[in-house]
């Protein structure tokens, strides 16, 4: 027994290498500089084989970011190849694959949560929009369709049949220690998901404003007038949806001037934490003992940024499409049922072997002479299995933290020749360019941090 206790130890001294590296890649991409952020994420992927998924959604969405719009697709399609593959595989069930992304283990590979399929086809679309690949654009499209249709669901988080539990998960989610700790995460939860979806407006837009300015036939205006309904359907305030969706009702007509969509990401997603809950162990003892439980837990970011925008000397509002900040929480808050049950249980049984080990330690102690080692065996054995208790709880961190809080999207009526100006610290602006459609792409995650601004002509 004593040379397990040793082993056990030694294994448990390792280091959860994303904890230490993963805020590098987020400040960077929080200070703007997405050059840094994509160099480290990549050299991250390649050190990291098991956390390389969740490195290359960081890397490819700052390659995008820098305009390498090339290289962000060429790694979005790695990244959406592991996903087809586990996908495809035997058994595969969609609520069993998303559970098992919110609870799993650092010493396992990263599994994809449905945030990050969702907005992993989003940008690559937007890759190919960009790009003038009208046809990997359409791939791109029914991709996104896929995911939107198959996660973008509460109905993938299915509560546990009824089944007997070796702990009752109930019972300790009512005790007063507990309750406490998980009002924490549900206190900054809640300021999340109210505005939250499972579903994302913008990704569901961008599919109809491709079909409708970039379809080639009446089945194509179908599918836009379906995509924007459903945008519209989840975010009914933003005029670019209404007045895409008018146009998708009417009858195909020539427009006059020029078409501008300007496509803002502000801001930056929810920040995730270790929050540590301390759980009552149900054995027979003249006091309750109780066991530290760590939960990946939700805040929000804090960077929430407004970009202000100018048509020459015009004002231009710029309404918000949809918050992929408020659809992580809310799928997470969807999660943690599942993910307290499987944490609390697995907690629990572990704790619970090693209280019983303790208990006998000591008591063999008390038989036996102090000098003769026993009494020192008995305090190794506590220090051991409570490294064991501990290190075996500890929350995955690992996320895509490089997405940003929300997406906006304004329509704008305009002639070639005008300028657009982005108002504020700094100032950025272009001249729209001829065409009868262009997109204008802008990022920034906070004030007096660099912005990226750049129009692509979709229709000549």
């Amino acid at each position: 027994m004593r040379p397990i206790l040793l082993i056990l130890m030694l294994c448990l001294a390792g280091c959860a290498t994303y904890v230490d590296r993963g805020p590098r890649v987020r400040v960077a991409v929080e200070e703007g500089d997405y050059e840094t952020a994509a160099n480290v994420a990549q050299n991250f992927a390649a050190d990291e084989p098991k956390d390389a998924l969740v490195w290359n959604l960081d890397a490819a969405a700052a390659l995008r970011a820098q305009g390498k719009l090339k290289e962000s697709a060429k790694i979005l399609e790695q990244v959406e190849s592991s996903f087809r593959a586990e996908e495809e595989r035997p058994g595969f069930s969609v609520g069993g694959a998303t559970l098992a992304a919110f609870s799993n283990g650092y010493a396992e590979a990263y599994r994809p949560r449905p945030a990050d399929r969702i907005y992993a086809s989003t940008y690559q679309a937007l890759n190919r929009i960009e790009l003038g690949d009208v046809n990997g654009a359409r791939v791109a499209m029914a991709r996104l369709r896929f995911v939107q249709q198959a996660f973008g669901s509460g109905q993938l988080y299915v509560k546990p049949k009824g089944k007997e539990e070796k702990y009752d998960v109930a019972k300790a989610s009512q005790d007063e220690r507990t309750k406490e700790g998980l009002g924490m995460i549900e206190e900054n939860l809640a300021s999340l998901t109210s505005e939250g979806a499972y579903d994302d407006a913008f990704s569901h837009w961008l599919q109809g404003m491709f079909f409708l300015r970039l379809g080639q036939d009446p089945s194509d205006r179908e599918k836009a007038r379906k995509e924007l309904l459903a945008a519209t359907q989840l975010n009914g305030s933003n005029e670019a949806f209404r007045r895409d969706l008018k146009d998708a009702e009417a009858p195909a007509s020539e427009g006059q001037g020029t078409i501008v969509y300007v496509i803002s990401e502000t801001g930056m997603c929810p920040d995730w934490y270790q929050q540590r809950i301390d759980i009552p162990l149900f054995v027979v003892s003249s006091r309750v003992p109780y066991v530290s439980v760590a939960l990946p837990a939700l805040r929000p970011s804090g960077l929430n940024y407004n970009l202000k925008l100018k048509l020459d000397a015009k004002d231009v509002a710029i309404p918000l499409a949809s918050r992929p900040d408020a659809l992580i929480a809310k799928h997470f808050e969807a999660a943690l049922p599942g993910i307290k049950a499987q944490a609390f249980t697995s907690a629990a049984v572990k704790a619970t072997a090693s209280y019983l080990i303790n208990k006998s330690s000591e008591e063999a102690a008390n038989r036996q002479n102090p000098g003769s080692g026993a009494v020192l065996w008995s305090v190794a054995t506590k220090v051991g299995t409570a490294i064991y208790t501990v290190g075996t709880t500890k929350a995955d961190l690992r996320n895509w933290s490089s997405l940003p809080a929300r997406f906006s999207v304004a329509r704008l009526d305009a002639k070639p020749g005008q300028k657009l100006t982005v108002v504020g610290h700094p100032e950025a602006s272009l001249t729209l360019p001829a065409g009868k459609v262009l997109l204008v792409s802008l990022k920034s995650t906070q004030e007096n941090q660099p912005i990226v601004l750049r129009c692509t002509s979709l229709v000549p």
